[in-house]
Order: structure tokens, then sequence, then C-alpha cells
């Protein structure tokens, strides 16, 4: 989830009608996000990553706005346990002081040594998915999935064990006890006659090429270990796809052996909404007010000037997972030359920055020019080379 959600970080896009002054927000804000925790150990990209892990195995995630010893802002990663409220569970709902209305004021956070203080709401970022208005905290994405995942591990390391145990059995000697009785029986079967062929002592002197003695009804027979069975095999298997429910899809997370053709474009369908829902989770409740804090921080300083509609911002997320990489990518073209779709909406499904890409290919552009003009080669010859082209070229040359 992570992986297919974040990338290699969600890159913002400055949204004002100037765009000297929106690449220059983009400049400070890229310049800050490399070292955007407070401790200074985590990039902005490597928060987004640690949120969104967070989700799952917690189910929220909080981000507190601080500021270092240079005033400069940063933010504090706090887990879901460091906030709750142990000794005074009625001043607050699960660590949420709310209002009259239900409207969060205050966050308790609980420190190392178990006292607690109230952080503002305004100074807290709660990540979350909402499952219902009334709840003030969120469960883990794989509550459900717990137990199942437990089971798992623990059947595994069972049938492991057994599989063991058999494989230590390479070949079994079966007898046919009737016609013995008494004393003669009893003897038989414990191994204790001083010449009784069975005796695993005797059987450990038996070498390749030799003739085995065995008793009349004794029958040696190579050991055949039926662990794992399949029963087994596909009780597992139905853990593991039960664990997964109202998450990712099994067979895109492990197994996509089982599934072809139009269900492969249905499951990759069904994860690509799943990363677009978390995206739009971390973009609305936490990558656009970290864009407020920093841009209105450098606003304050002077390092950027009040530009109307300052705090509008779009972000750029990874590439949409597809199926058919070729096929889609035929198909875009095709939609960007016909006009129906634009170049930047085409960049940002590809996970870049339209205004990078277009400063790009200016320079490339200018470059071919420049190498053009300098060498006294025609253009057509570093772009987009065509020998007939080159070859009529010629030819008008030297006629002229």
């Amino acid at each position: 989830m992570a992986i297919y959600s974040t990338g290699d970080g969600m890159k913002p896009q400055a949204q004002t009608d100037d765009d000297a002054w929106n690449r220059q927000a983009e400049a400070i804000f890229k310049q800050w996000a490399a070292r955007a925790e407070i401790t200074r150990r985590f990039s902005f990209e490597e928060c987004q990553h640690l949120v969104c892990r967070g989700l799952d195995v917690d189910g929220e995630y909080f981000v507190m706005k601080v500021r270092d010893r240079n005033d400069w802002p940063r933010l504090q990663l706090i887990e879901a346990h460091r906030i709750g409220d142990p000794s005074l569970p009625f001043e607050s709902q699960d660590g949420v002081i709310v209002d009259a209305y239900g409207a969060p004021i205050a966050y308790r956070l609980r420190l190392d040594d178990e006292s607690t203080r109230n952080v503002p709401a305004n100074a807290m970022m709660h990540i979350y998915e909402p499952e219902n208005a009334s709840a003030l905290r969120s469960a883990p994405t794989l509550q459900h999935s717990i137990l199942n995942v437990q089971d798992s591990i623990e059947l595994l390391a069972l049938e492991k064990h057994a599989v063991k145990a058999n494989s230590d059995a390479a070949n079994v000697i079966t007898r046919d006890a009737e016609g013995l009785s008494g004393d003669d029986l009893a003897s038989r079967l414990s191994g204790a006659a001083d010449d009784d062929p069975t005796d695993p002592a005797s059987l450990q002197r038996i070498i390749g090429g030799k003739t085995i003695s065995l008793r009349p009804g004794e029958k040696f027979e190579a050991f055949e270990s039926k662990r794992p069975s399949p029963t087994f095999m596909g009780f597992y298997d139905a853990l593991l796809r039960d664990s997964s429910a109202g998450m990712l899809p099994y067979e895109f997370v492990s197994d996509p052996s089982k599934v072809g053709g139009a269900a492969t474009r249905l499951v990759v369908a069904k994860a690509d909404r799943r990363f677009s829902y978390r995206q739009m989770i971390l973009i609305k409740r936490f990558l656009v007010p970290v864009w407020g804090y920093v841009i209105g921080n450098a606003i304050d300083r002077g390092l950027l000037a009040p530009k109307k509609g300052w705090n509008l911002v779009s972000w750029v997320t990874p590439r949409r997972v597809t199926v058919d990489a070729g096929r889609e990518a035929q198909q875009n073209r095709a939609d960007v030359e016909t006009g129906l779709k634009t170049l930047s909406d085409h960049y940002a499904e590809l996970g870049m920055d339209f205004r990078e890409e277009l400063e790009r290919r200016a320079a490339d552009a200018a470059a071919i020019v420049e190498a053009a003009e300098r060498y006294g080669v025609p253009v057509s010859m570093l772009w987009k080379p065509s020998g007939t082209q080159v070859v009529a070229e010629q030819n008008d040359n030297s006629i002229g």
C-alpha cells in the first residue's frame, strides 16, 4: 500500500497565477523537504511513507507542527499509542478533547514519564480513513486480519515441523502379525530377540547392494510423506484470502497466477482505486496542511512575497499502476494529439511535473537548434532523423 500510494513521494505544484512565484515556492518547499522531520532523520517523502504504513498498522497517525532551535518549521511524527488519557479518562474521549459540537480542540499527548500535555488541534494533524461520523479515532485497517495472520503463522510452523519429522524417516518395515501369539508376538513387536532382523542396529549395518533378509509377512518399503497435503494448502490459502478481504485484492498482493484476461484488469483497477483513495486521504489531511505551514512561514520570513492564492496547491502522485502499459501509452498519445487529454493530465498520470517537463523539452529543443547551427547540419539529422529525408536534403544541397 505504501509503495504504490506514495512511491518516491508526492510532489507539490503551486496554483497561483504567477509562474515565477510558483517555481520559487516549490523550490523553497523542496529544500525544506530534504529534512522535514524534527530529528532530521527523515525527509518529507519518507514521512509520507511512514504515515501511510501507520494507517494500516495502527489505523491512524498523528503529525505535530513544531519548530526547531532555529525556529524553522518541522514535523514530529507521533504514533497512535502516544495519544490517550490514562489518568483522567473523563476529560477526553480516547485522548481527543472536543467542544460542544464534537469538534476536536486538543489532543492529549502521553509522554515517556506517563505524564500528559494537551496539544491544540490546529498544531496536530490527525491522519486516518473515517468509517463513521461519530468516531474520533480509527481502528487499524488490519484489524480483521490479525487473528487469521496469527493462525496462518502457527499452522505453517506446525506443518513445517511435521514435514521435517516425516522427512527424517527414509524407509519403513511393515509386518503381518497374523499367526503370531503369546510370548512370540510380544518379543517380535518389541524387537527383543537377538536375531530380529528389524532391530535398528541391524538395519544400520545394511548398506546398498546388500540383500535384506526379512521374516515372513514383513515388507521393506521407502517411506513417502503426505505432508503438506492439498487440503492443508487450500485451507492455508483460504486464511490468506480472508486476511486481505476489505483491503487490496489477494491476487494483486500475493498470487496473480490464477487470474487472467479481464479478471486481471479488474483486480488492477480495484487496487488502483484503493491507492487513489489512500492518496486522497494523505493529500487532504497531511500534505495540504504541511504546504500551508511551510509556505506561510516562508512568507512571514520574507523569503516569499505575499500572493493571492498562496495556499492553493495540487500534488503530483506516483505513476498509476497498470496492466497494459504499452497499449495505454499508445492510447494516451492518441488522446493528447487529438486534444481529448491535456499534457498536464498526461504527465500527472506518469508521476511527472508538467512545468518541469516543459522546461526540459524547451532546453532540449534549444540545444538541438544550437548544435545544428554550430556544425552546419540540418535539424532533422539531430531530431527525428530519417534516411529518406536526409538523402533528399543532401540532393537539394548538391543541386543548389
